[in-house]
């Protein structure tokens, strides 16, 4: 029987009294009427007004050993914040630019569904910025109980925080500081294109992957049910992407080939749908801040241009019930998102040769990638040159992947995510956050 919540325990380990360590939960906008999260006496975290997507901040002191029990959230986002509670309410808080609520606070977060689903799940994540490191466990039985999954940091707060500033050499922009501390390091997917972004440009390594004539398989897929709950009655529809992408000299990427589609009627056999000819993907370096935003981001932006048969594909996916479902956008995101992970994380025109392999990573298709076991990737893979994302290198090798570093970390080997419902079989009835020092603590 599936546990009924999930009970989550803080470890403080932040170098700062329980009373000055606080908890406050993002949640969509509209949701915050459904949530039920409460202290260990029931008492309810509280939104002040339900348009809030920020709760009422409560301290580690007023948690307790006892931790919170989490009956019913969907995409929650637990920011710890340390020294100070957060004030925003109706907007996250300021970790970019200057003068936003909460911009001089400290504070890191991970994240959180438990809605009831076998497949709920969260994860630490510093995509964006690091303050602090963290560690989450799952038990079933309760602590005493059965530990079910273990991610964290292994490196320190001094060791990660050195490393990330000496990427930018202190660059401002990027090491965040109030007064004679630091607040955070922000990481190279959070500059917009209008931004200075301190990182390096990734046009670099896309040309030298253009010099040698290298291209790239380009291949994964993306699954949806028609109606969206599935079920008897219900139709899958599998979109695989198999496109080849080339580079040029002067750093624009193009991929190019076929979107086929499997279609498997609720408990009938699967049968070989339409197939979607010339789709083209189109990443221009004309603006290179545009460009580095979407690479960096891995995200579609102005640098972007789908044009061939996307067309007939949107059109399809309409005519099939999938346009309220946002599919069509997904597989876009889907193409960005594979190219885009193979370049931060070094996959393109790597030489190496994994473990169990007789194929370099340069020559396999893009989804072999994401099944490396062990994990290999960043600095490991490309040993002479720094082609991937700096930033992201560093929390991977602090962490073996356990954090979020960039938005597709969770396509690589088993990832940063922690079950919070089931995990192989068994009721996950409770997780220990452990809370490492802020970088403010140096």
């Amino acid at each position: 029987m599936t546990a009924q919540n999930l009970n989550v325990q803080f470890q403080n380990q932040t170098q700062l009294n329980a009373e000055d360590v606080y908890i406050s939960i993002q949640v969509p906008p509209g949701t915050a009427s459904s949530v039920n999260v409460t202290l260990s006496d029931g008492t309810p975290v509280s939104f002040s007004d339900p348009k809030d997507i920020m709760s009422v901040p409560v301290s580690l002191k007023t948690i307790g050993s006892k931790g919170l029990t989490v009956t019913t959230l969907s995409s929650g986002i637990f920011y710890v914040s340390y020294g100070a509670a957060l004030q925003s309410k109706t907007a996250a808080p300021s970790f970019i630019g200057s003068g936003g609520t909460d911009y001089d606070t400290p504070f890191q977060p991970f994240e959180l569904t438990r809605t009831g689903n076998p497949g709920d799940q969260g994860d630490m994540t510093a995509i964006n910025y690091f303050t602090a490191p963290m560690g989450i466990e799952s038990y079933t039985g309760g602590t005493s109980g059965t530990k079910l999954q273990h991610v964290q940091y292994t490196k320190d707060t001094a060791t990660i925080a050195a490393q990330l500033k000496a990427l930018t050499n202190s660059d401002p922009a990027s090491v965040i500081t109030s007064g004679s501390s630091i607040v955070r390091i922000i990481g190279p997917s959070s500059f917009a294109p209008s931004d200075t972004n301190p990182f390096p440009s990734l046009i670099d390594y896309v040309q030298s992957v253009a010099a040698t004539g290298q291209t790239t398989k380009i291949v994964n897929n993306n699954a949806f049910n028609v109606p969206a709950a599935g079920g008897p009655g219900s139709t899958n529809y599998n979109f695989t992407l198999n496109l080849v992408a080339t580079t040029a000299a002067d750093g624009s990427i193009q991929m190019s080939g076929d979107i086929t589609t499997t279609v498997t009627p609720y408990g009938g056999a699967s049968s070989t749908g339409q197939t979607f000819q010339n789709c083209t993907v189109a990443i221009s370096a004309a603006d290179l801040d545009n460009y580095n935003y979407t690479l960096y981001g891995q995200v579609p932006s102005e640098s972007v241009t789908f044009s061939g048969g996307w067309t007939a594909l949107e059109t399809y996916m309409q005519s099939i019930g999938l346009g309220s479902q946002g599919a069509y956008g997904v597989t876009q995101r889907l193409a960005v998102g594979e190219i885009s992970s193979g370049l931060l994380m070094g996959f393109l025109n790597s030489s190496y040769v994994p473990e169990g392999h007789t194929t370099a990573l340069k020559d396999m298709e893009s989804c072999q990638w994401w099944e490396l076991a062990p994990v290999k990737a960043f600095a490991d893979i490309q040993p002479d040159h720094a082609y991937y994302n700096t930033y992201a290198n560093v929390l991977y090798g602090a962490s073996g992947n356990e954090v979020y570093s960039i938005p597709y970390s969770d396509r690589l080997g088993s990832g940063p995510l922690v079950n919070a419902v089931q995990y192989n079989g068994a009721d996950v009835d409770t997780w220990v956050v452990t809370l490492g020092p802020p970088v403010s603590t140096l």
